[in-house]
């Protein structure tokens, strides 16, 4: 019986990248470090693989750390450690052995987490005094996402930065100036986007103010509450009380069933700040609000502190403004939270208008290394959503970057192979990137057709006319298509033959770092 061959086809919500997303994606990446390593932090890198327990229960709207992350069991059996790293024994005293739950990241701040508690504990169950660690990273997280809208993958970057250590919030306040400088260093104009913080201790104060003191339940307010943008008011107050239906699905999204009294607190919270400009304004709108509860207190003492840091350096309402209706899905934020949202819009393949929404965020979350450790640390940062930022700056031309292949040397004949191979080798020796081309189809059209795919700039042609004669071609593509739109017969092109050169064989070098410079 013949073999069935396989379907090749890739894993739903995973995607191939090609070169010119790539040099994009490095283009950021490149920018978005330099204004990181500007204000101290260092370059970091974590592993793709974790220990389950390790990550924590943090997504949102998950209730188990396995749950929305991909895991499966560890092939290796491992001893199960006691909280001093010692082995648990059995009754016959053998080391208690397991295939533990392994998970592919799904953030970079609770492997940072995992780092910085491993750094700290010191064996025996002692600990090691916090000190102060800053660090960026950037890289491929994995989230199982049951829908999948358009744009969003279930791998995808993102490039964090963060530090540990620091109780004062002027560290938020600095992360929203990281973000900020960021952002227009990649082509943002001010204007066009902005940092919206809140804290979470205004909602702690909120939830003092109605009587919620059951976590679950206040956090499924934050998540309602998160969804603002989205759903709006009356949204809001649908999933607070009854539920909705969704409009485009139909499909019917249960409420919390909160009293009315409670839904319309909630509501009026969200809907005090909107349309208020400045900060001190909107501060001034949440006083008699929440300035009664020592939580709510403590969260707008939070926020003006944030306030005077940022105006004293020069970020003002243009950049930055507090928005209390930020939550921040992530179940680990324990302070102020910040998110970048972008005010521009572009056109769909099917010509409809469309916004971007929140491009990057974050907080502080003093909690994280405490789940691992049981001390106490504060840390606070922020994480770009790469491929969601790149999409961002391509559909809106602010990240215009012309993918450029290499100088593709023709083989006009078999013979001379290793002079190409010299060629390519000057050319690289002289830092110009160069490939020989090494395809089954030799006609000159299809090596033609190959240098277009590859999109190099220059050509290089030599047979054995040009070797006898100690010379060799040069062609500039991309003038050669340029001024060959302007060229009416056939006549013309034979005696313009744009932008070719023929070049004494020394000069190959010099006549394409030439042609390159132009």
């Amino acid at each position: 019986m013949k073999q069935r061959g396989l379907i090749p086809r890739k894993v739903k919500g995973f995607r191939d990248i090609d070169p010119a997303l790539n040099e994009q994606r490095n283009r950021l990446v490149q920018v978005a470090s330099k204004v990181y390593r500007s204000y101290g932090f260092e370059h970091w890198d974590s592993p793709i693989l974790e220990y389950a327990e390790c990550l924590g229960k943090y997504l949102p709207d998950q209730d188990t750390a396995d749950e929305g992350v991909y895991s499966f069991r560890n092939p290796e059996l491992e001893p199960i450690l006691d909280m001093k790293g010692n082995g648990l024994r059995d009754s016959s005293n053998n080391v208690l052995m397991d295939n533990h739950l392994l998970s592919l990241r799904y953030d970079l701040t609770a492997p940072l987490a995992r780092k910085y508690a491993e750094e700290l504990w010191t064996g025996s169950g002692q600990t090691k005094s916090p000190t102060l660690f800053r660090r960026y990273q950037y890289g491929p997280v994995y989230r199982f996402e049951a829908k999948l809208d358009p744009g969003r993958y279930r791998e995808f970057w993102q490039m964090d930065f963060d530090t540990v250590g620091a109780s004062d919030v002027a560290s938020d306040a600095e992360a929203c100036c990281i973000l900020s400088d960021t952002l227009e260093a990649l082509g943002l104009a001010r204007g066009s986007y902005e940092i919206r913080v809140n804290t979470r201790n205004l909602h702690k104060g909120l939830f003092e103010k109605l009587g919620i003191s059951d976590e679950g339940v206040a956090r499924d307010v934050l998540r309602v509450i998160d969804k603002y943008d989205k759903i709006g008011e009356a949204g809001i107050a649908a999933e607070l009380g009854e539920g909705r239906v969704d409009p485009l699905s139909k499909a019917k999204i249960p409420g919390l069933g909160m009293p009315l009294d409670q839904v319309q607190t909630l509501v009026n919270y969200v809907q005090s700040c909107i349309g208020v400009q400045g900060r001190e304004n909107v501060l001034a709108r949440l006083e008699p609000l929440l300035g009664d509860t020592p939580t709510g207190r403590f969260g707008l003492d939070e926020l003006q502190r944030i306030h005077e840091i940022l105006n004293g350096l020069d970020y003002l309402d243009d950049r930055v403004v507090f928005d209390p209706s930020i939550a921040r899905g992530l179940a680990y934020y324990t302070g102020p939270v910040f998110e970048a949202v972008s005010k521009l819009e572009y056109r769909d393949a099917s010509g409809k208008v469309r916004g971007f929404g929140a491009i990057c965020g974050g907080g502080r979350y003093d909690g994280l290394v405490e789940k691992l450790l049981g001390i106490k640390v504060p840390a606070t940062g922020a994480s770009i959503g790469v491929d969601r930022l790149l999409e961002l700056l391509r559909q809106t031309q602010q990240l215009e970057i012309a993918a450029t292949g290499p100088v593709l040397i023709l083989v006009m004949d078999q013979q001379y192979m290793l002079e190409y191979q010299k060629f390519a080798k000057e050319l690289r020796q002289a830092g110009i990137a160069a490939e020989v081309y090494y395809g089954q189809k030799s006609k000159m059209k299809a090596q033609m057709s190959y240098a277009d795919q590859r999109q190099a700039p220059v050509v290089v042609i030599a047979g054995g006319n040009e070797f006898e004669q100690g010379t060799v071609s040069v062609k500039d593509l991309r003038r050669g298509k340029e001024l060959s739109d302007q060229i009416t017969d056939r006549s013309q092109w034979l005696s313009d033959k744009p932008a070719q050169m023929e070049v004494p064989r020394a000069d190959l070098v010099a006549t394409v770092k030439g042609m390159l410079s132009d």
